[in-house]
């Protein structure tokens, strides 16, 4: 099997796409109880951890398939989409991979022994009273909402995707940067569609093989040099 630039382009594209729908039904399913997704009365819900587990699965494979989408929009979105992506990266890996795995594997379990339960969760919402890891959470926030706005307007200026994916990674940044009142099911949508909708329709142009983005010249000379030694 030879893995040429195409095949590794089409398999990112459905990681991606796949990281989407798996993260939209587990945020839609993550619990949310008074208005508070983190205390133990909503750790305490049914579909934890599995949401965590969707969370994790689907904030995984959109890593996993992260850089090829970036080198699909690479020659037209130049130096603010690497910073855009760079940002979005590492932002993304300090802010929800810990979350998620702090909350799955620590805050759920400590939840389900509810005789102890009250004195180990904090009461802010926060999941872990270490200052150090809420400042990490604070911080990395906020660097993965502002890469989506350097990517949204990377891709706005470049036209290097329809214009709509550009508007709806901008618009997604700002809406995570707004105070929206936690409730269940909106929260999943609020989050999850912001962060994934525009990262996952790239990913199906991907898929498609579409290059409006994509230097092609480096896919069609490994299609020659496939054909060649055929």
């Amino acid at each position: 099997m030879n893995i040429t630039p195409s095949l590794l382009y089409r398999l990112s594209g459905i990681a991606v796409v796949v990281a989407f729908v798996f993260n939209l039904i587990g945020g839609t399913l993550h619990p949310v109880v008074g208005g508070w997704a983190h205390s133990v009365e909503a750790l305490s819900e049914p579909f934890n951890p599995y949401a965590q587990y969707l969370l994790l699965i689907g904030t995984l494979l959109q890593f996993l398939g992260l850089p090829a989408v970036y080198v699909w929009v690479s020659r037209k979105t130049g130096l603010l989409g690497l910073i855009g992506f760079a940002l979005y990266f590492f932002g993304g890996m300090l802010v929800i991979l810990p979350h998620l795995t702090v909350e799955a594997f620590v805050s759920v379990p400590i939840a389900a022994k509810h005789e102890t339960a009250h004195f180990l969760i904090p009461t802010d919402d926060s999941l872990f009273a270490d200052p150090a890891f809420q400042n990490l959470q604070l911080f990395a926030g906020l660097v993965f909402m502002v890469s989506m706005l350097i990517i949204g307007i990377a891709l706005l200026k470049s036209r290097a995707v329809p214009l709509w994916i550009g508007a709806v990674m901008t618009l997604g940044g700002l809406i995570l940067l707004t105070p929206i009142p936690q409730a269940p099911v909106l929260s999943g949508l609020v989050t999850e569609i912001p962060r994934g909708l525009a990262i996952a329709a790239i990913g199906v142009l991907m898929i498609k093989g579409n290059s409006s983005g994509a230097d092609t010249r480096g896919l069609q000379s490994s299609s020659r040099v496939d054909v060649a030694t055929r």
